[in-house]
């Protein structure tokens, strides 16, 4: 019960990421260890977390799209691998289908709860009473995140069982389909961002770094290691270039 309760507040404080600014505390990278904390097991929940951020991470939201709920994912799937024993495939496993049927959910949730939270604010608007406005956005976020919350807390205190037998169940064929999609899926959330972020100005440095790893063997750390020092390096050209500049107009307009 209370290991629920606290899976529950786990998804929770997820959802409270967009309420917060956006400090990334969604992100499974973040609820892997949390899960593990509160089921007293940081290492295991670190490790699943880990992985399944780089699952996750080309999951975003795209104009009106809605990803699969990565939150709901990520707490149910470490929490089931962690109390039930088994390893990070079963994470897997549990994670995906419960992100993508959360992600119906949440669909649901802007089709019908949004607009009529967003009709009352009008009504409040027109009337100008603006604390009304106010409650309404924090209420319903409120209720939004804690509508999540019971679920997963139902889910994993009523289903935690049936779920592991779902997984048993799963066929090996399946099983290893879903290995291979978690290895082709943090590749494919690479390119999405590369693909965001590329340009003429940054392919050279997207370059370099591949250069570095490919031909020089150099793990992550020595490459963002080499990225300080050659940012340091442009700095430091583009301040001279600057004073530079900045002497030659002086003695131009000296002559004259």
């Amino acid at each position: 019960m209370i290991e629920a309760l606290l899976i529950g507040l786990a998804v929770f404080i997820g959802r409270m990421d967009f309420f917060l600014g956006t400090p990334m505390i969604g992100r499974a990278i973040v609820l892997g260890p949390l899960t593990g904390l509160f089921l007293g097991d940081v290492a295991t929940g670190t490790m699943i977390g880990f992985q399944l951020e780089l699952v996750f991470l080309g999951m975003n939201y795209i104009g009106a799209s809605v990803p699969p709920d990565m939150v709901v994912g990520s707490v149910l799937g470490t929490a089931v691998a962690i109390s039930s024993g088994y390893g990070y495939e079963t994470a897997l496993t549990v994670a995906m289908p419960t992100a993508i049927l959360s992600a119906f959910l949440v669909n649901l949730f802007y089709g019908i709860i949004t607009p009529l939270i967003a009709k009352y604010i009008d009504k409040q608007a027109e009337n100008g009473n603006f604390k009304g406005i106010e409650r309404s956005f924090i209420g319903g976020g409120f209720f939004y995140n804690f509508t999540f919350a019971v679920l997963v807390f139902i889910a994993f205190y009523l289903g935690n069982d049936v779920i592991i037998a779902l997984v048993d169940l799963i066929p090996s064929w399946m099983e290893n389909g879903l290995i291979i999609a978690a290895g082709i899926l943090p590749a494919l959330g690479f390119a999405q961002l590369i693909s965001m972020i590329a340009s003429k100005k940054t392919a050279v440095f997207m370059l370099f770094g591949f250069l570095l790893t490919a031909y020089l063997a150099v793990n992550t750390v020595g490459v963002v290691a080499f990225s300080a020092v050659v940012i340091g390096i442009l700095l430091l050209a583009e301040e001279f270039i600057s004073k530079n500049t900045q002497l030659i107009g002086e003695e131009d307009s000296n002559e004259f």
